[in-house]
């Protein structure tokens, strides 16, 4: 049930989290909202559809992902320091689990 794991993802303050859920699950327009909306990891998004899209052999078509992707750089080694970020100061939470891969 993602809509009730987002929700609470969502309250706790767990943006990457539910973004990645999402990306996970290949709800890329989800993915794409939430970035958007919460304003992070936007090119966090783009790149890892960009990247499955190249291993599927297709191009970008979705006019959404298209107008996003214009105005973002992806660079890769900045998106995991990102990623590594986030699930650095979610470790630091209290009664933090670990992040599970």
């Amino acid at each position: 049930r993602p809509d009730e794991a987002e929700a609470i993802l969502l309250q706790a303050g767990l943006f990457f989290r539910a973004i990645d859920m999402h990306m996970r699950l290949f709800h890329w327009d989800r993915a794409l909202e939430l970035a958007v909306h919460h304003k992070t990891h936007v090119d966090t998004v783009l790149a890892m559809r960009e990247r499955y899209l190249q291993g599927m052999g297709r191009e970008e078509t979705v006019p959404r992902f298209l107008q996003y992707r214009e105005g973002v750089v992806i660079e890769w080694d900045k998106i995991q320091a990102k990623i590594e970020k986030e699930k650095e100061n979610e470790a630091n939470r209290q009664g933090a689990r670990p992040y599970q891969e």
